[in-house]
């Protein structure tokens, strides 16, 4: 092959490599789009599985902690002549107690100053609320967060007769009394209006 031949064919195989049209790049990102579009539903689905589960096994874990506690001092961490059918909250009333607080050592509920209940520390969720754990004081007190920045409820078998009146919000238990002698719900996220995602202990 002549001189002038080879360099015409190795300047054509070296020539100007081509970029992206505008057209194929806005293709691109359209199905990249699309794609992002179909994940996020799966996405968000597992994260409120995730919360879901957390909730439940930290209502469980709470109610373990209280069993504990009646075990311990054969009744449970409130005060004498607490209504049957009030619902507790996982405040510092309840929490102080089950966590063995300073307070509570010297004439309060939990003398011996045992820790029941241990868990992570809570997240800042704003507004002087909290998720997922527990918001710990100076003096070993504190409160219980679910993950969506509420309280845990419990409800106790205060009269001692091994039944537990139902929540009035609970459709799905045809029944008056539970064969419980504690209760924890959350309110899940929608905290109002919607008792479909409450997650329950029973």
């Amino acid at each position: 092959m002549p001189p002038i031949m080879r360099n015409s064919a190795a300047n054509h195989r070296l020539g100007p490599l081509r970029g992206f049209t505008l057209l194929e790049l806005l293709v691109v990102i359209a199905i990249i789009g699309i794609l992002a579009g179909l994940m996020f539903p799966a996405v968000n689905g597992a994260l409120r599985r995730a919360e879901k589960s957390h909730a439940e096994n930290t209502a469980y874990n709470l109610k373990t902690a209280i069993s504990a506690y009646f075990t311990e001092y054969r009744k449970f961490p409130v005060e004498a002549g607490a209504n049957e059918e009030s619902e507790l909250r996982s405040n510092a009333n309840l929490m102080d107690v089950l966590l063995g607080s300073d307070s509570e050592k010297d004439g309060g509920l939990n003398p011996r100053g045992i820790a029941f209940y241990t868990g992570k520390q809570a997240k800042p969720l704003g507004g002087g609320r909290y998720r997922k754990g527990i918001t710990l004081e100076e003096d070993g007190g504190g409160e219980l967060w679910d993950p969506w920045g509420e309280h845990y409820y419990v409800r106790l078998d205060l009269d001692y007769n091994n039944r537990v009146a139902t929540p009035t919000w609970d459709n799905q238990v045809d029944a008056s009394f539970l064969p419980e002698t504690i209760l924890v719900w959350s309110t899940g996220k929608e905290i109002e209006g919607d008792d479909t995602d409450n997650i329950k202990t029973w």
